[in-house]
């Protein structure tokens, strides 16, 4: 019986440090600039299938879209995991945020002219890429600085809670936008939003660990990232499930659109709660996630997570019944959620401060 007051007294110790974070100006920050980024995101990117699809009737196209936003993060998710280590990341993150506000301006002027091309849109897909490679890198780098070692958890389980709750509110927001208005209610909104995200991390404190001076090159810099991940077993897992995830779970997500028009048979607003559906799942699983995960479990979250979203997409490939989709894809969320939040919690566990960026872009 003695250890029943010390177990009451370290959960109560962490639910203060959970709610400490929300206490604190610059994790807020970082956080809702995260949280309003990932609703342009998920919103953007059905609007942007669905647009596609209705042009173009292509799938092929469709998927072309999804791979142009993924492209920046093949591409350059290690070079922006080295520039995060050398220079200020609040400015980065700000000028990404910035760069995509102007973006979304333009595509807007074209889109009320009525002179948007289909390669505009895919330019446009590409800016949204290039941040979201920035936010993975850059901006989680930030958070878990912010938050440090002690509330990292904490932290991450928030993050990913609010960031499952952006795939839920975007995909029902552009669903709904783009059926009233079409891409210039789409573009519109990803203007507002993003500016508004760029405000918050100007307003953020300086950069709270200041890049240390560098001698080496971007090159060299790249090689060694790779060589502690052959290193680390755990961290050279993480990241081969990662790889997994993307080439058989995550893509399924941008073909939402062909599935609902072509199978379901559903409007884009029904498109969107389809899209919506591993979000709220996702939601419920990270905030489950943040409450009860210790750090002893952390590894078989991961991997039990990853396993039930891989299993969910098979299911829902077969299905052509819309209430049997939306329950697979809430199931698939639920794994969605232990893979996001433990992914970036391994990384930042596992590995040493001094090369963690270009590991989480890598």
């Amino acid at each position: 019986m003695p250890a029943e007051p010390e177990a009451q007294s370290a959960s109560a110790a962490g639910w203060r440090e959970r709610l400490s974070l929300l206490g604190d100006s610059n994790f807020r920050k970082v956080w809702l600039a995260g949280a309003i980024y990932g609703t342009v995101r998920w919103l953007d990117m059905l609007a942007v299938g669905v647009f596609t699809y209705e042009v173009t009737g292509s799938p092929m196209l469709v998927a072309v879209m999804v791979f142009l936003r993924l492209l920046p993060l093949i591409l350059m998710g290690s070079i922006v995991g080295v520039v995060a280590e050398r220079f200020d990341r609040r400015r980065l993150l700000l000028g990404g945020l910035v760069l995509l506000s102007v973006v979304c301006a333009i595509l807007f002027l074209l889109a009320l002219s009525g002179y948007i091309t289909l390669w505009q849109v895919g330019v446009g897909a590409v800016a949204n890429g290039l941040l979201f490679s920035a936010d993975f890198a850059i901006r989680r780098m930030l958070l878990g600085e912010v938050a440090g070692m002690r509330r990292l958890g904490a932290a991450m389980g928030l993050d990913s809670a609010t960031n499952n709750a952006t795939r839920m509110a975007g995909p029902l927001l552009g669903g709904v936008v783009y059926q009233a208005v079409g891409l210039v209610g789409t573009y519109l909104v990803g203007f507002v939003l993003s500016a508004l995200a760029a405000f918050l991390i100007a307003k953020l404190s300086a950069d709270p660990s200041a890049p240390p001076a560098r001698t080496s090159s971007l090159l060299a810099d790249i090689i060694e990232g790779l060589r502690y991940i052959r290193s680390n077993r755990v961290v050279t897992a993480v990241l081969v499930i990662t790889v997994l995830m993307n080439f058989f779970a995550f893509p399924f997500l941008g073909m939402i659109p062909v599935i609902g028009k072509d199978v379901l048979h559903l409007e884009p607003s029904l498109i969107g709660v389809l899209a919506a559906a591993d979000g709220c799942g996702a939601l419920f699983g990270a905030i489950v996630v943040t409450v009860f995960a210790q750090s002893v479990y952390y590894r078989r979250i991961f991997v039990i997570g990853s396993t039930i979203v891989l299993v969910a997409v098979f299911v829902f490939s077969l299905s052509g019944v819309f209430g049997l989709s939306v329950s697979v894809l809430l199931i698939g969320g639920l794994g969605l959620a232990g893979f996001g939040t433990m992914q970036s919690t391994l990384i930042f566990v596992e590995t040493p401060a001094s090369i963690r960026g270009r590991v989480l872009g890598i």
